[in-house]
Protein backbone atom coordinates (compact mmCIF):
# COMPACT_ATOMS: atom_id res chain seq x y z
CA UNK A 1 0.00 0.00 0.00
CA UNK A 2 1.46 3.58 -1.14
CA UNK A 3 0.13 6.49 0.50
CA UNK A 4 -1.63 8.78 0.59
CA UNK A 5 -4.87 7.10 0.30
CA UNK A 6 -8.13 8.10 -1.07
CA UNK A 7 -11.73 7.19 0.86
CA UNK A 8 -13.92 5.95 -2.19
CA UNK A 9 -16.80 4.88 -0.20
CA UNK A 10 -18.50 8.20 -0.11
CA UNK A 11 -20.84 9.23 -2.98
CA UNK A 12 -21.00 12.76 -1.18
CA UNK A 13 -18.27 15.25 0.00
CA UNK A 14 -19.32 17.66 2.17
CA UNK A 15 -17.41 21.20 2.13
CA UNK A 16 -16.09 21.08 6.23
CA UNK A 17 -14.24 18.07 6.09
CA UNK A 18 -12.57 17.14 3.05
CA UNK A 19 -9.48 16.74 4.50
CA UNK A 20 -11.36 13.59 6.25
CA UNK A 21 -11.06 11.83 2.72
CA UNK A 22 -7.50 11.95 2.56
CA UNK A 23 -5.02 9.48 4.63
CA UNK A 24 -1.18 10.45 4.52
CA UNK A 25 0.10 7.61 6.54
CA UNK A 26 -1.55 4.29 8.11
CA UNK A 27 -2.23 5.82 11.58
CA UNK A 28 -4.89 7.37 13.38
CA UNK A 29 -4.51 10.09 16.07
CA UNK A 30 -6.88 9.66 18.50
CA UNK A 31 -8.33 7.40 21.34
CA UNK A 32 -11.77 7.98 20.16
CA UNK A 33 -13.29 4.70 18.26
CA UNK A 34 -16.14 6.77 16.84
CA UNK A 35 -13.69 8.24 14.78
CA UNK A 36 -12.17 5.42 13.22
CA UNK A 37 -15.72 4.06 13.00
CA UNK A 38 -16.56 6.81 10.91
CA UNK A 39 -13.93 7.75 8.93
CA UNK A 40 -12.27 3.84 7.93
CA UNK A 41 -13.62 1.23 9.29
CA UNK A 42 -15.04 -1.40 6.47
CA UNK A 43 -14.55 1.85 4.12
CA UNK A 44 -12.68 1.29 0.61
CA UNK A 45 -9.62 3.49 0.18
CA UNK A 46 -7.69 4.06 -3.05
CA UNK A 47 -3.73 3.87 -3.14
CA UNK A 48 -1.19 5.58 -5.61
CA UNK A 49 -0.71 2.58 -7.28
CA UNK A 50 -4.86 2.41 -7.77
CA UNK A 51 -4.91 -0.44 -5.38
CA UNK A 52 -8.48 -0.85 -3.69
CA UNK A 53 -7.76 -1.61 0.53
CA UNK A 54 -10.23 -1.99 2.81
CA UNK A 55 -9.75 -0.95 6.43
CA UNK A 56 -10.57 -3.93 8.49
CA UNK A 57 -9.70 -2.43 12.21
CA UNK A 58 -7.02 -0.70 14.14
CA UNK A 59 -3.95 -2.65 15.69
CA UNK A 60 -3.08 -3.21 19.23
CA UNK A 61 -1.35 -0.48 20.49
CA UNK A 62 2.05 -2.06 22.48
CA UNK A 63 3.61 0.92 22.99
CA UNK A 64 2.67 1.66 27.07
CA UNK A 65 4.53 5.36 26.89
CA UNK A 66 1.72 6.44 24.03
CA UNK A 67 -0.88 5.14 27.08
CA UNK A 68 0.55 7.20 29.84
CA UNK A 69 0.84 10.43 27.48
CA UNK A 70 -2.10 10.20 25.42
CA UNK A 71 -3.16 13.95 26.26
CA UNK A 72 -0.08 15.70 24.47
CA UNK A 73 -1.09 16.10 20.72
CA UNK A 74 0.32 13.50 17.96
CA UNK A 75 1.75 10.98 20.70
CA UNK A 76 -1.67 8.70 20.96
CA UNK A 77 -1.62 7.07 17.13
CA UNK A 78 -2.83 3.45 16.88
CA UNK A 79 -1.76 1.72 13.31
CA UNK A 80 -4.71 0.74 11.00
CA UNK A 81 -4.86 -2.44 8.92
CA UNK A 82 -6.09 -2.77 5.86
CA UNK A 83 -6.60 -5.75 3.95
CA UNK A 84 -6.64 -5.67 -0.01
CA UNK A 85 -9.80 -6.67 -2.54
CA UNK A 86 -7.42 -7.46 -5.17
CA UNK A 87 -9.84 -4.76 -7.06
CA UNK A 88 -8.03 -1.91 -8.65
CA UNK A 89 -9.54 1.67 -10.44
CA UNK A 90 -7.90 2.78 -13.42
CA UNK A 91 -6.31 6.95 -13.70
CA UNK A 92 -9.57 7.80 -15.34
CA UNK A 93 -12.03 5.82 -13.03
CA UNK A 94 -10.34 7.44 -10.04
CA UNK A 95 -10.05 10.51 -12.42
CA UNK A 96 -14.71 10.96 -12.91
CA UNK A 97 -15.23 9.52 -9.25
CA UNK A 98 -12.89 12.90 -7.92
CA UNK A 99 -14.35 15.06 -10.23
CA UNK A 100 -17.84 14.13 -9.14
CA UNK A 101 -17.20 14.79 -6.35
CA UNK A 102 -15.84 18.21 -6.47
CA UNK A 103 -18.84 19.30 -8.51
CA UNK A 104 -21.10 18.74 -5.51
CA UNK A 105 -19.00 21.34 -3.27
CA UNK A 106 -18.90 25.04 -2.86
CA UNK A 107 -16.18 26.00 -5.44
CA UNK A 108 -13.35 28.58 -3.86
CA UNK A 109 -10.16 29.43 -5.61
CA UNK A 110 -8.25 26.65 -3.82
CA UNK A 111 -10.99 23.64 -5.44
CA UNK A 112 -10.62 25.45 -8.92
CA UNK A 113 -6.99 25.15 -8.62
CA UNK A 114 -7.50 21.42 -7.50
CA UNK A 115 -9.58 20.77 -10.12
CA UNK A 116 -7.46 22.18 -12.60
CA UNK A 117 -4.75 19.73 -11.11
CA UNK A 118 -7.28 16.61 -11.11
CA UNK A 119 -8.11 17.41 -15.21
CA UNK A 120 -3.83 17.14 -16.00
CA UNK A 121 -2.92 14.19 -13.69
CA UNK A 122 -1.54 11.99 -15.18
CA UNK A 123 -0.95 9.19 -12.32
CA UNK A 124 -2.70 8.13 -9.28
CA UNK A 125 -0.75 10.16 -6.89
CA UNK A 126 -1.32 12.76 -8.84
CA UNK A 127 -4.76 12.53 -8.47
CA UNK A 128 -5.14 11.74 -5.03
CA UNK A 129 -2.07 14.13 -3.79
CA UNK A 130 -3.10 17.39 -6.25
Amino acid sequence: MNFPILNISHDRWYDDDIMDYISFDEFIYTRKDAIFNELYKDQLFCDCDGVIFKAIKKAEMTQKWRNWLWFIPNVWKTEILFEPTHKKLTVDELRSYLLDRLAELTMDKELKKWEMNIRRATNHFELIYG
